[in-house]
C-alpha cells in the first residue's frame, strides 16, 4: 500500500469532474437509447463499465509512475503486435477492422495505442533529454511511431492516426522544440503526407468526408449526419426540450446518437446551457491534466500528463466540431460521455496515470 500522506496530494477535483461527467453520459446514453431494441442495454454496459473503469484508476493512480519506465519497451512492443494482429483475426465492420471479440466486449487496439504510445513516447523522450542532441531525439521518436501510424490507416482509422500524430507533436514540443525543429517537421510533414496519398493509405470515402465539409462535390442525402446533428443543436434553444424528450434523437432521425453524435443529444435536450457545462467540465478535466505535468517532479511524468490532455483536447474538439460543421464526420466519442466501452476505460486509466503523477509531485519528507 502506498504511503498515506501521498493521499493529500490526490486530485479529488479532476476526479469529481470526472464522476460528474460519467452520470451525466449514462443519463444521455439512456435517453438516445431509450425505446430502441438494438442498442436498449447500451445505459447498463456504459454504467458497469465506467464503475470498473473508476476502479481501475483508482488502482493506478496507487502505483508509483515512475515504474512504467521499466516496461515502456515492451508496451510499444505490445501495441505494434496488436495493432497488427486485428488486421488479420480482428471483427470486419462497415468495411473496416478495428475490434477484437471477446465474449460481447470489443477491444480496440487504437484505442489503448493512445495509452501505450504516449507512456512509450514520454519516457524515450525524457530518457533521451539532455543526453542526445534533441533534434535526433525527435527524428528517433517519429520513426518509431511511423509503424504503428501505418497499422491504424491500414485499418483503416484515420482519426486515430491523427490522434497520435497530435499527441507526439504535443509531446515533443513541451519536451523542448527549437523554431528551427519545427520548420524541419512541418517539411517532413508535407513528405509523409504526399506518400501517404501514393500508398493509397487514406479512402476514398476519408477523402469524401472532407470533400463534404469544404462543400465540393456534394450529392443530396450525403450530409445527412451532419445536417441532423445541427437540426437537433438548434431545436434545443437555451434550455432544450428536456430529458428524453428531443424530436431528433427520440424519433431518431439522428444517426448513431449514442456514441459520436451524443453532444447533439445533449444540446437538443438540454439546451445551450446543458451543453456548456458538459464542454467546462471537459475543459476542467483537460486543465487539472495540465496542472499535473506542470507540478510533475520530472520530465517523464510532465510529457505523460502532457500526451493525455492532448489526446483528450484533441477527441473533444473533433468531437464537438463535426457537430457543428467544422470538422468532417468520423467515428470520435466524446471522453468520458459517448458509448464506447474500449475508449471509457482507456480514458479513466489514463486519469488513473494523471492521478499518480499529481500524488508524487513531492517527494515524501522524513
Amino acid at each position: 500500500m502506498p504511503d498515506r500522506r501521498l493521499w493529500r496530494h490526490f486530485d479529488y477535483w479532476i476526479l469529481f469532474a470526472v464522476i460528474v461527467l460519467l452520470l451525466g453520459g449514462v443519463a444521455m446514453v439512456y435517453s438516445a437509447s431509450r425505446g430502441d431494441p438494438v442498442i436498449e442495454r447500451t445505459p447498463v454496459d456504459q454504467a458497469v463499465t465506467a464503475l470498473a473503469g473508476l476502479i481501475v484508476l483508482l488502482l493506478i493512480s496507487l502505483i508509483d509512475y515512475t515504474l512504467l519506465k521499466n516496461v515502456s519497451w515492451l508496451l510499444y512492443l505490445g501495441t505494434l503486435i496488436a495493432l497488427g494482429a486485428v488486421l488479420v483475426v480482428g471483427a470486419e465492420r462497415f468495411g473496416a477492422r478495428r475490434w477484437f471479440e471477446f465474449g460481447g466486449f470489443d477491444v480496440q487496439p487504437g484505442e489503448l495505442a493512445k495509452l501505450s504510445l504516449g507512456i512509450f513516447l514520454a519516457h524515450f523522450i525524457a530518457d533521451r533529454q539532455g543526453r542526445r542532441p534533441y533534434l535526433e531525439t525527435v527524428i528517433l521518436s517519429a520513426l518509431l511511431l511511423l509503424p504503428c501510424l501505418g497499422l491504424i490507416l491500414l485499418q483503416p482509422n484515420l482519426s486515430t492516426a491523427v490522434t497520435l500524430v497530435f499527441m507526439w507533436l504535443a509531446i515533443v514540443y513541451v519536451g523542448g522544440l527549437e523554431r528551427e525543429h519545427a520548420v524541419i517537421i512541418v517539411l517532413a510533414a508535407l513528405a509523409m503526407l504526399f506518400i501517404v496519398f501514393q500508398l493509397g493509405l487514406i479512402e476514398q470515402y476519408q477523402i469524401t468526408r472532407i470533400e463534404q465539409l469544404l462543400g465540393i462535390n456534394v450529392e443530396p442525402g450525403e450530409t445527412y449526419q451532419a445536417d441532423q446533428a445541427l437540426i437537433a443543436l438548434g431545436s434545443g434553444g437555451w434550455t432544450g426540450a428536456g430529458f428524453a424528450q428531443g424530436q431528433q434523437s427520440q424519433l431518431r432521425f439522428l444517426p448513431v446518437r449514442h456514441t459520436d453524435f451524443i453532444f447533439s443529444v445533449i444540446g437538443e435536450e438540454l439546451g445551450f446551457v446543458g451543453a456548456v457545462l458538459f464542454i467546462a467540465f471537459l475543459a476542467f478535466v483537460i486543465y487539472r491534466t495540465l496542472r499535473a505535468a506542470w507540478i510533475a517532479r520530472d520530465t517523464f511524468g510532465r510529457l505523460l500528463c502532457v500526451s493525455i490532455a492532448a489526446v483528450l483536447f484533441l477527441q473533444t474538439y473533433i468531437n464537438l466540431g463535426m457537430q457543428v460543421g467544422i470538422m468532417p464526420v468520423t467515428g470520435v466519442v466524446l471522453p468520458f460521455v459517448s458509448y464506447g466501452r474500449s475508449s471509457l476505460i482507456t480514458a479513466l486509466a489514463a486519469i488513473g496515470l494523471v492521478e499518480s503523477v499529481a500524488m508524487r509531485y513531492k517527494k515524501l519528507e522524513f
